[in-house]
């Protein structure tokens, strides 16, 4: 018996013919040549989880096309692959971008992943929350769990059931438990009660409440003072049919004890941050690249100089060389690259754009240009970063401002400032920043340790917060009363010295420390200067000045806003006592240079963009503002309001309105006095010419001189352009 011997075939070339190995070959190629072609925008879409995707899709579709059989036995292994690859993605759309890795998105695994992980609560890692990682997680977690239920719908049935059972069990274990503690505790503070009325003696029947701790520093410790209670409840009783008697002037020391309840943070809005949009920034570099080399002048954009704001990006521009470099070529020259703003402003297509030249420890120019699509800010997502929450802790009166152009959160201590002076135009938000500097203080202090003192002569923007607690006094918007207050706060700047020097220390802070009283700061809010300064310019400017020089030791600190900054209502002596200096769009540049003593604030967008120059800072940031709405203030201060704390001390106000400066009480004793009564009674007339040739002094000492000698008697009242007769 024969049989037929056959060759063997060739393995390799029947795998090479075979429709398998094309199908493997073409595919990777196109995957290799759809990523080359498309690379920026499946860096977009997918970033990291492109090799999620494919490590997944590709064996599933061969199985698909070749082996179906086996597909549909390990129907299993493909469903939990798959709730494992969503996991996985889910878990890089909550990882932040890496740079190393080309992806420059706002996660690690691009837009597939913030889907999966983040809508529709839309964050990033500026602006982001504990519940926005938990709600990621348990998405992570109901993902596994749904997978796990198609696998195993009877065993995850089961383990639901025994972890549903326990947790209702523990749940009344836990109640039980805390309705003992809570009888046994109400039951060992009745008794002690009882206890401490039956050791009182010759005193009345009150009704069982809580009192506060009242310390007594100067008693022996053998003899102990008894508790007068109807003092105490004369201080901390709700009832409103009870006569309340006032709080002691400046003694907190009845109130330091009471527990007072901070606004919830919910009651602020979270506005959505739409992150940085990539594809412009590369398509705004490239223009400005190009409209310089146009003109001659070589630049690059470095794109570490970038920096994308709500409301401005800067863009760090690098100049260029005329010429060879290393054959002693000559640099392009920054002056010629300012000279081109208005070349730059219409090639973008910019209402207006700013230079910064050179950018603060940077050896770039900076050009700051509008965003196409501006971002609101809200006092949210300030206080949700970690930094407000540092910044909260090392700081007496801490206040966010708003977003700087590279996406940081920019804050202020109004006890380092220490005073403050903001201009804008009607519109431009410098309103709105006086309520966030206000919510900002309410939020983080209670009212023994922060007391305002506000005067609204507009009517209409500060008076929604009276009735907090913070208030020193009623909100002022009379501009005559508005002086009165102003006096009053000098005389209470005083009395506070008087306590310093008794306490023998420096300054607020040491006196909280050293003593067992609260001295709380005291912040006073102008919304309007001018109108103030329409009324009595020259006492509203001398008491101002006054409490600027020596507020800061004290705790008073002054926050001015006007949308008027000329140099009658900003005065030089009024400029030289605010340091700090916050500016919002104004209409020319001389407003700028007057209220920054530097151009750039008449280029602004409005609508909270603004430029604030603090006190250790030569050169402004710009900072897009907080925008708080109405709904906000009013759950804030209704928030305040609703609780039922004990009397605070209020403002002692000086009702004399027919108070005379100190300089006029001076000039009173003073030698040109006297000597101007001796000339005055040697004349039968007496002008104010003559007061100056005789006296040698200038116009205005004269005059006053005169305005004395009427007061006085000596002389009578005189008519324009001729002498006073003498009395």
């Amino acid at each position: 018996m024969t049989y037929k011997t056959t060759k063997p075939k060739n393995n390799y070339l029947s795998f090479l013919r075979s429709f398998k190995f094309w199908f493997i070959f073409l595919s990777t190629s196109f995957i290799f040549a759809g990523g080359a072609y498309f690379y920026k925008t499946l860096l977009s879409v997918l970033g990291a989880s492109a090799i999620i995707v494919v490590i997944y899709i590709f064996p599933m579709t061969y199985l698909a096309i070749f082996h179906i059989g086996v597909l549909l036995k390990k129907w299993r292994l493909v469903i939990i692959g798959l709730c494992l690859s969503i996991a996985i993605i889910i878990v890089m759309g909550v990882l932040p971008p890496l740079k190393s890795f080309g992806n420059t998105g706002e996660s690690l695994g691009g837009t597939l992943s913030i889907i999966l992980a983040r809508e529709p609560f839309y964050w990033n890692q500026y602006n982001y929350s504990n519940w926005h990682w938990a709600q990621a997680f348990l998405r992570i977690i109901i993902i596994l769990g749904i997978g796990s239920f198609i696998v195993t719908p009877k065993r995850v049935a089961s383990i639901g059931t025994f972890l549903f059972r326990n947790l209702i069990q523990n749940t009344k274990r836990v109640k039980g438990i805390y309705n003992l503690v809570s009888i046994s505790k109400l039951k060992i503070l009745d008794s002690i009660a009882k206890t401490k009325v039956n050791k009182t003696t010759n005193q009345q029947i009150i009704p069982e409440r809580k009192h506060p701790k009242i310390d007594y520093i100067d008693e022996e410790p053998s003899h102990p003072k008894p508790i007068n209670f109807e003092e105490t409840l004369d201080v901390w009783n709700d009832d409103p049919k009870v006569k309340r008697k006032k709080a002691p002037i400046n003694d907190y020391s009845s109130v330091i004890n009471f527990n007072w309840q901070y606004p919830d943070l919910n009651l602020l809005e979270t506005a959505p941050i739409h992150g940085i949009n990539y594809k412009e920034l590369e398509e705004t570099s490239i223009l400005i690249e190009k409209s310089l080399e146009q003109h001659g002048i070589e630049v690059t954009v470095d794109s570490d100089y970038v920096k994308s704001g709500p409301t401005v990006t800067m863009y760090g521009l690098k100049p260029g060389w005329k010429g060879n470099s290393q054959s002693g070529g000559q640099r392009v020259r920054v002056d010629a690259i300012l000279n081109r703003e208005k070349d730059l402003a219409l090639a973008l297509a910019s209402p207006s754009i700013r230079f910064e030249a050179p950018v603060p420890g940077e050896s770039v120019v900076g050009i700051e240009v509008p965003n196409k699509e501006p971002e609101k800010v809200t006092m949210r997502s300030i206080i949700d970063m970690d930094e407000w929450k540092k910044f909260q802790k090392e700081s007496a009166l801490p206040v966010p401002l708003g977003i700087g152009t590279g996406g940081n959160p920019i804050m202020c201590d109004l006890a380092r400032m220490p005073h403050t002076l903001i201009a804008g135009s009607t519109g431009s938000g410098k309103s709105v920043c006086m309520n966030s500097i206000i919510t900002g203080l309410t939020i983080s202090l209670d009212p023994t340790q922060v007391r305002l003192v506000m005067l609204d002569p507009k009517r209409v923007e500060l008076t929604p917060y009276q009735g907090i607690p913070h208030l020193y006094t009623d909100v002022v918007v009379d501009t005559e009363r508005a002086v009165t207050i102003l006096r009053s706060m000098v005389e209470e700047m005083m009395s506070r010295f008087k306590l310093l020097e008794e306490a023998g220390v420096k300054n607020i802070a040491s006196y909280n420390a050293k003593t067992n009283q609260r001295m709380p700061y005291l912040v006073v809010l102008v919304d309007e200067l001018a109108d103030l300064m329409l009324t009595a310019a020259g006492e509203v400017e001398r008491l101002l000045v006054r409490l600027a020089q020596l507020g800061r030791a004290t705790g008073v600190h002054l926050v001015v806003a006007t949308q008027r900054p000329s140099v009658d209502v900003v005065t030089g002596l009024i400029k030289a006592n605010f340091p700090s200096r916050i500016s919002f769009s104004v209409m020319s540049q001389i407003d700028s240079r007057t209220i920054l003593d530097t151009p750039g604030a008449e280029k602004l967008l409005g609508r909270g963009d603004m430029l604030y120059m603090p006190v250790d800072r030569s050169k402004p940031y710009r900072v897009q503002g907080i925008f708080l709405s109405d709904r906000e203030i009013e759950a804030i201060v209704g928030h305040w309001k609703s609780q039922s704390g004990p009397d605070l001390p209020e403002l002692v106000v000086t009702n004399n309105t027919n108070h005379t400066p100190d300089i006029t009480s001076e000039l009173s004793t003073d030698s040109l006095y006297e000597r101007a009564v001796e000339l005055a009674e040697s004349q039968r007339t007496l002008s104010v010419s003559l007061l100056q040739r005789r006296l040698r002094i200038g116009y205005p000492r004269a005059a006053r001189l005169m305005d004395e000698l009427e007061d006085t008697g000596i002389v009578g009242q005189g008519e324009a352009g001729k002498p006073r007769p003498v009395l």
